[in-house]
């Protein structure tokens, strides 16, 4: 599955940042613990050009023309721990992510900046999972921001890179006094030597008056072909807050 967290990555940006720098001897100002599930399956199609290796360097006719097809799913669940060190002047946030599963997703603790616009800046060693991405990339003080939502309660996110393009819609379905669901739309479109689209569909739950998530459920599917293959990833992730530091001292 290396080739599904290399592409879930993406719409996240991810630069070279000194670690010590922003946690050494520092006491994490909010404690958060998230459950989490994940599962994914890969479809892959390769077409089969008709021809039987003859034992030597030339191939012959005599194997049937036509598609092969391939199915392969892994599945984890666990916690997801985020300590938040600081709020920067630019309101970008300063935070410490790791992974506790049941499985073999376990991730050590990996340090990011992550933006109001879900941007990423992590550290140059940082190896986050699919769903640490998709959780940290809402953590921003100003991921709700009033001033860039319209009339519809809608507002939009674009990242052009020179390998993708992304577009985020957001819009706010209810709002029960500052508890928030969020429906996200988003398609990313890679532009490299194998191109692939993925649409991805969200309902994130969210509580403007501590600004942080409270749930988030989010479906995938990524869709790519290079020589003679085509592949279909479809990826499952459910987050849930457990605990929250800043609610218990309330």
């Amino acid at each position: 599955m290396r080739g599904v967290v290399s592409c879930l990555l993406v719409g996240a940006v991810l630069f070279s940042i000194p670690v010590s720098a922003l946690t050494q001897s520092v006491r994490p100002v909010r404690h958060l613990v998230y459950s989490f599930t994940w599962g994914a399956t890969t479809d892959l199609e390769m077409h089969t050009a008709g021809f039987a290796d003859n034992g030597d360097t030339m191939r012959s006719p005599g194997a049937p023309s036509g598609m092969s097809d391939s199915t392969a799913e892994t599945q984890d669940k666990g916690t997801i721990t985020v300590d938040v060190i600081r709020e920067q002047p630019d309101r970008g946030l300063i935070v410490s992510v790791s992974e506790q599963a049941q499985g073999s997703r376990s991730m050590p603790a990996a340090t990011c900046v992550v933006f109001g616009n879900t941007n990423l800046i992590c550290d140059r060693n940082a190896r986050l999972k699919p769903e640490e991405l998709e959780l940290v990339r809402l953590l921003g003080p100003t991921f709700i921001d009033p001033t860039q939502i319209d009339e519809k309660q809608h507002w939009q996110v674009r990242q052009n890179t020179p390998n993708y393009d992304t577009v985020s819609d957001f819009t706010i379905a209810s709002n029960a006094d500052g508890v928030l669901k969020v429906v996200e739309s988003r398609t990313i479109k890679g532009t490299t030597a194998r191109p692939y689209t993925r649409n991805v569909t969200a309902t994130i739950g969210y509580n403007f008056n501590k600004t942080v998530p409270t749930s988030v459920t989010e479906d995938t599917t990524e869709r790519s072909e290079g020589t003679n293959q085509y592949q279909t990833i479809k990826s499952q992730t459910t987050l849930e807050l457990e605990t929250d530091s800043l609610a218990a001292a309330h």
